[in-house]
């Protein structure tokens, strides 16, 4: 009877530990899933904050087909954004005038063209301005350029 009685007390305390064990190691997995969760959240973070400096870090520059451009003459701009080949998100084109933003087109390449027609000599700055919308809130990058305008 003693031995029965020592067995059943072994088994008691032996299954004790284990579920002990199992809730160390329960402790144990929630919190490397807590700490997994807390990194890919890091991580998601870090990713949409390269995109956002990524966008924010563009520049638009324009290169005209011809050195001087003249009066009354369609010339040519190839704008670019200062990466190549790599899509953006679909953003709008605006030709800046006085106080007077006038959209003229939409795009997602890194390339545009822009046909610019000047009136006089006088005629001879450029203004655009690129809205990129991206996690609720537009990116806006302007360019500017002055030009050699002759008759």
């Amino acid at each position: 009877m003693k031995k029965l009685i020592f067995i059943i007390i072994c088994i008691t305390l032996f299954s004790c530990n284990n579920s002990e064990n199992r809730s160390n190691e329960e402790k144990a997995l929630l919190d490397k899933i807590s700490q997994l969760e807390n990194e890919n959240k890091n991580l998601k973070d870090s990713l949409s904050k390269n995109e956002r400096d990524f966008l924010n870090s563009q520049m638009l520059i324009g290169v005209p087909d011809v050195e001087t451009i003249k009066i009354g003459e369609k010339n040519n701009i190839v704008m670019l954004f200062h990466t190549s080949n790599k899509k953006l998100p679909k953003y709008e084109i605006y030709k800046i005038d006085g106080n007077k933003k006038i959209k003229i087109g939409e795009n997602n390449q890194t390339k545009f063209n822009y046909n610019f027609t000047p009136k006089s000599t006088d005629d001879n700055k450029m203004h655009l301005l690129v809205k990129i919308p991206y996690e609720g809130k537009t990116i806006m990058i302007q360019n500017e350029m002055s030009f050699n305008v002759k008759k």
